[in-house]
């Protein structure tokens, strides 16, 4: 099975669809952002403990969970909250540890450069496996063509493409208080 990329991503200057797991299914979505969380804690030799404010949430769940909702086109703290009744995969994430709004929102604030070098190498990393990779479907091989907007050479600036999804879950939880 064949999903097309959205022309109106690649308009709004995204060439990642919003829901990665589309693509690459949860699963691996999955794999993928517990790999970047090793390689990130590897890396990072002299690194120091994050705390959550809360000692029942593990700051590697909450990485893991922000990483996979953003990645999934989940934003807002409110969105998270319910997916976390409605989506196996959250529930399994969460590890029976299920963050509140202001826990969410909280850790988002104070550890942004965390999630955001996490999933900017997680799309970097989707973007191989999806689009590059020896098994990768092409571009343009769905029933909407993208390859007229951007060539097979082009790639997306994944930290961008990061901060403007964290930018998102902000603008969907400023909206969440507005109402």
């Amino acid at each position: 099975m064949t999903i097309a990329l959205p022309t109106t991503v690649v308009r709004d200057g995204n060439f990642l669809p919003d829901d990665l797991s589309l693509y690459i299914g949860k699963k691996t979505l999955v794999k993928l952002i517990l790999e970047v969380i090793e390689d990130l804690n590897v890396r990072s030799s002299g690194r120091q403990d994050i705390e959550t404010g809360n000692p029942n949430i593990r700051p590697a769940m909450m990485v893991t969970l922000l990483a996979y909702c953003y990645a999934s086109g989940i934003y807002g703290s409110t969105d998270i909250q319910l997916s976390i009744q409605h989506d196996q995969m959250i529930r399994y994430l969460c590890a029976r540890n299920y963050p509140d709004l202001c826990a969410i929102r909280s850790f988002r604030r104070y550890h942004r450069e965390r999630i955001s070098r996490c999933l900017t190498a997680v799309l970097g990393r989707v973007w191989e496996l999806r689009f590059r990779g020896e098994d990768a479907v092409p571009i343009g091989s769905g029933s909407g063509s993208v390859s007229r907007w951007i060539g097979q050479s082009a790639t997306p600036d994944f930290r961008r493409e990061a901060e403007q999804r964290i930018t998102r879950a902000v603008r969907a939880d400023s909206m969440a208080m507005d109402v």
